[in-house]
């Protein structure tokens, strides 16, 4: 944008109209009163010692409560401990735990040791996958696991171990950077009686280790992009971005007036524990109990008992609420549900009333954060896939573009560029992907389809690839679509989305039959079903509606025609009402 196109835009900003599809928040910029995590950790140690951080809540009805000063006590005797285990600065550790007192030891405490945290998840029974993510972070010296729900993880990880002593040392021709293992809840685990118990790191003293001055640009965790299966990306953020975020009050979400529940995994970006950046307290689920015979009631009575004042929820606990909502007890303390993930449909806005006062929408991604938000006070008043204005952090610019990269005018559609301070720094060790979603000038392109008015709001309408969206999920077609064509008896498969009012959008499988081969739906169903039981993190969204073809519909070229079979699924699955495909 050239300075004379710019002057016209500010001017035509000033008065509030836009002309071209670009907003830059000009504000005055804030200083940062803490420049890295464990540094915050330690301030709300000081300021709200025995006040409770995070509530763990069970189906037995225990309570197990983390307060801020035993947050960062514990954090600091794990730190000193995988010092003094050899751990170094700037190597990874690798965690996989459920949501649970010791993920927030471990992670802040790998933190504070100058290493670098990261949540994984591995499921395929020979280890292959956690093979492949342990060479794509080439320096994991530390893998610390609790054995997953029927030993899963421990019998997975127990054969690709040459060697495992009860001092933590381990040995692994296959993955030969690993020099430890820690376990959680491995008390059970008779076979694992010489795996180091991670509880002992927290009864261990070192007073003479002094812990490192952490470099606010140094990274503070690698977060896993919600794909559907495969390698996921890493997400590299620096302490310093992401405690602007914490202190720039910014999102309404984040202010400490508020009890907030969220059940969400800490290893997702959405169910990651950011309230301990911001002095907010809340309530979770431990996930080492039964599971609720009703998740959604067990949800409700804890949020009602916790006084939960606000809520995050993805649409079908959103769906659930407004199904429920003229039940709710009259005291019903929630005053605001935020949601994220996907965009947002009029009918889910219907949560607007008994179940919340508002609803706080946010658009951003693990990559780039909060880009913009949106109020609803009234469910009338939403407009389709509305996520509001920019959010009002200094310097954050959002443009929408054509294929030539060029600023499209106001109504326009385009995918959606960033650029701000609260950015990832770099997918990690892949620096391929990170220059195809990074512009050398730091735009980062979201893959995102949308437009923006001359009022400055925005509306996320889908995808630029082939990704769907479905119940906050990104899915990868393509990933779906390999894994169906080992079933005998089918040729091809396309997957293509069907919107929906709750999950924005399904999946439908369009598929052709193997010549002599006699295939029902039912039969694709069942074995989409058993696949996926076998490898549960395969993929995370199974298709809802099945079709069979003759023939796939082509191009002019010759290719697949995507966006015939997803009109004629939307013709026969969609909703009745008329929906535009662009």
């Amino acid at each position: 944008m050239n300075s004379f196109k710019e002057r016209l835009h500010v001017k035509s900003k000033m008065e509030g109209i836009f002309t071209k599809s670009y907003v830059k928040i000009d504000c005055p910029p804030f200083e940062l009163k803490h420049k890295t995590i464990p540094e915050a950790i330690k301030y709300y140690s000081e300021t709200k010692g025995d006040g409770e951080s995070i509530i763990f809540v069970s189906t037995d009805g225990s309570r197990d409560v983390v307060t801020w000063s035993e947050l960062y006590q514990k954090s600091c005797k794990v730190a000193k401990s995988l010092i003094n285990l050899g751990i170094r600065r700037k190597e990874i550790i690798a965690i996989n735990l459920r949501c649970c007192p010791q993920w927030l030891y471990a992670t802040f405490g790998v933190m504070m040791a100058g290493a670098i945290p990261v949540s994984i998840t591995f499921t395929y029974t020979d280890g292959t996958d956690l093979i492949t993510l342990m060479e794509k972070l080439e320096k994991c010296s530390l893998l610390i696991l609790d054995p997953g729900l029927e030993s899963i993880n421990w019998n997975i990880l127990r054969k690709l171990l040459d060697d495992y002593k009860a001092d933590s040392k381990v040995q692994s021709k296959k993955m030969p950077y690993l020099r430890h293992v820690l376990g959680v809840a491995f008390d059970r685990e008779t076979d694992a009686s010489t795996v180091k118990d991670f509880r002992d790191l927290l009864e261990e003293d070192y007073p003479d280790i002094e812990l490192p001055e952490i470099d606010p640009n140094e990274f503070s965790g690698l977060f896993q992009t919600s794909g559907s299966t495969g390698v996921p990306k890493l997400v590299a953020h620096v302490h310093k971005s992401l405690m602007k975020l914490a202190e720039s009050h910014t999102f309404e979400s984040l202010e400490d007036k508020f009890i907030q529940f969220n059940d969400r995994p800490f290893n997702w970006g959405g169910g990651y524990p950011s309230s301990v950046l911001t002095g907010q307290t809340r309530v979770t689920f431990s996930e080492f109990c039964d599971p609720p015979k009703d998740r959604i009631s067990f949800m409700i009575e804890v949020i009602e008992r916790e006084r939960c004042s606000m809520v995050f929820a993805l649409p079908p606990l959103m769906h659930e609420l407004i199904k429920r909502q003229d039940n709710l007890p009259d005291d019903w303390p929630v005053e605001a549900i935020l949601t994220a993930g996907q965009p947002l449909t009029s009918w889910l806005a219907a949560c607007v009333g008994k179940a919340c006062k508002y609803l706080l929408c946010i658009y951003g991604g693990t990559e780039c954060v909060g880009v913009t938000e949106a109020k609803i006070t009234d469910p009338n008043d939403f407009v389709e896939f509305g996520c509001g204005k920019a959010v009002n952090y200094p310097g954050l610019e959002v443009k929408i573009v054509d294929e030539n990269g060029e600023i499209v005018p106001v109504s326009h559609r385009g995918e959606i560029y960033v650029r701000s301070e609260l950015m990832f720094k770099e997918y990690f060790n892949d620096p391929e992907k990170t220059k195809a979603v990074k512009t050398p000038d730091e735009w980062y392109k979201t893959d995102d389809i949308g437009r923006m008015t001359e009022h400055g709001q925005f509306f996320v309408e889908g995808r630029k690839s082939n990704m769907i969206i479905s119940g906050g999920f990104n899915v990868a077609p393509e990933i779906l679509e390999n894994v169906m064509k080992t079933f005998p008896g089918i040729d091809l498969v396309v997957i293509v989305p069907v919107p929906d009012d709750v999950y924005y959008q399904v999946l439908c499988a369009c598929m052709i039959r193997k010549q002599g081969f006699k295939v029902a739906e039912t039969d694709v169903q069942t074995y989409c079903r058993e696949y996926h039981a076998n490898k549960p993190g395969l993929f995370t969204v199974l298709p809802k509606f099945y079709m069979f073809f003759e023939k796939f519909p082509e191009t002019r070229s010759g290719k697949t025609h995507r966006k015939e079979l997803e009109r004629l699924a939307l013709q026969r699955f969609g909703p009745s009402e008329d929906i535009c495909l662009n």
